[in-house]
């Protein structure tokens, strides 16, 4: 396992890449945190602070596939690096805006939702970089499950970063920190020359996809469709573990329920990408949605936090090799001159349905009970399961035919995926 993940980063240019997107994205992870307490610390008011938090997470998921589209289309360097000066200045605006009143809270969510909307898409953007240092092959599936991985330990860390910052300092310095975490990531993204020969391919996004983009792809709308379901059961999960661990008397069975959660999927994501596998990767993500399903009917049943626990392990273990495997289906299945397109279209399926899970699961708890509302959850994974497999002739089970310039691989290569 170890020596295939250090191959990978060996490549030329793989490590400084891949620092600076995970600095740039790590401002992903310390920002909702940070807007939170210090739109608390300014107005006196959690909903207005929750207000602006939302405002940067809903501009950034729905506005996603925009932003990609721009980036296809225009070339990195170029659209990054506006986006990376425009996130950082409207963080900033707010720092030196925010305040209690109407007028200031209304410029508060504001830029907030500016910040948001103008998020420099690294994630995506270093998957499409990835496709050009490894290839379509065996190696990709390596090269994203590493990524995934590390993605979600930016997830862990970023939240306790900007804690600390708002208990050592103030809260402003974790809004101003997110602001500088994305500019210099962005910045040091940008700077890779294999960045910088990403140019931009507006007539193969004008002429073959049109308007439609990376959706014009039908095997990407069905994957995207797919994934809705998938983002809307973690959201119900997350509130469903919480308010397990409240039933049972235990609170704190809840975080250490989340953080296997996160252990099993880092180590299912690391076992996924060492792997090769001879299956294609229309095939895979099957299977692994309907070993979701099954572990999500298992979650429902079980009668315990402390069996909900044991389950949570397996819920983890699969989603990353899923997300894993997702990704590379969509790179497989993104019309030319559409792949950072591709990746945000995942994200804002998973992303924005994850937020809707979290926002109506609480109700459900105290309504309908823990049991009902993991039954739900369980129900939008089959659901997506459902889709997709009326639509597994277009996830595509067989292997890569090289669309995208300069990624064939030889043929004996492209059989292993």
């Amino acid at each position: 396992m170890r020596s295939s993940y250090l191959a990978v980063l060996r490549l030329p240019h793989a490590r400084p890449l891949l620092l600076a997107s995970l600095v740039g994205r790590l401002a992903n992870a310390t920002g909702p945190l940070s807007v939170v307490l210090f739109v608390q610390e300014q107005t006196g008011s959690l909903a207005q602070a929750g207000a602006a938090s939302a405002a940067i997470g809903l501009a950034s998921g729905l506005l996603a596939p925009v932003r990609g589209r721009l980036v296809d289309r225009y070339g990195q360097r170029r659209c990054l690096l506006s986006m990376g000066l425009g996130f950082a200045a409207a963080l900033a605006g707010m720092v030196a805006t925010a305040g209690p009143g109407p007028a200031a809270v209304a410029t508060t969510i504001a830029l907030a939702a500016a910040a948001g909307a103008v998020a420099p898409p690294l994630g995506a953007s270093m998957r499409a970089l990835w496709v050009s240092l490894v290839g379509q092959g065996p190696r990709l599936q390596t090269a994203y499950a590493l990524d995934a991985v590390l993605d979600e330990l930016l997830f862990v860390l970023g939240p306790l970063l900007a804690g600390g910052l708002a208990t050592l300092y103030r809260p402003a310095a974790g809004v101003l920190a997110t602001a500088g975490l994305a500019l210099v990531g962005t910045l040091g993204f940008v700077a890779s020359p294999v960045s910088r020969a990403q140019a931009g391919r507006p007539a193969a996004v004008g002429g073959r996809a049109g308007w439609a983009g990376a959706m014009a792809a039908p095997g990407l709308r069905t994957l995207v469709l797919s994934l809705t379901g998938v983002g809307a059961a973690i959201g119900i999960w997350e509130i469903g573990l919480v308010g397990a661990a409240r039933e049972a008397g235990s609170p704190e069975a809840a975080s250490i329920s989340l953080a296997a959660w996160a252990a099993a999927g880092g180590v299912g994501g690391l076992w996924y990408g060492s792997r090769t596998w001879r299956r294609p990767a229309g095939q895979r993500y099957l299977a692994l949605l309907a070993l979701l399903v099954l572990a999500g009917a298992i979650m429902a049943a079980a009668g315990s936090p402390v069996a909900m626990g044991a389950v949570v392990v397996l819920v983890g273990a699969v989603l990353a090799p899923l997300e894993s495997s997702a990704y590379l289906l969509a790179a497989e299945l993104a019309p030319a001159g559409t792949l950072t397109e591709s990746g945000t279209w995942l994200n804002t399926a998973i992303n924005v349905t994850a937020a809707a899970g979290l926002a109506v699961a609480g109700a459900l708890v105290d309504r309908a009970g823990v049991p009902a509302t993991l039954a739900v959850a369980c129900a939008c994974t089959a659901a997506g399961l459902l889709v997709a497999l009326a639509g597994h002739e277009r996830l595509g089970a067989a292997p890569y035919r090289g669309r995208h310039a300069g990624t064939r691989q030889p043929r004996r290569e492209r059989r292993m995926l």
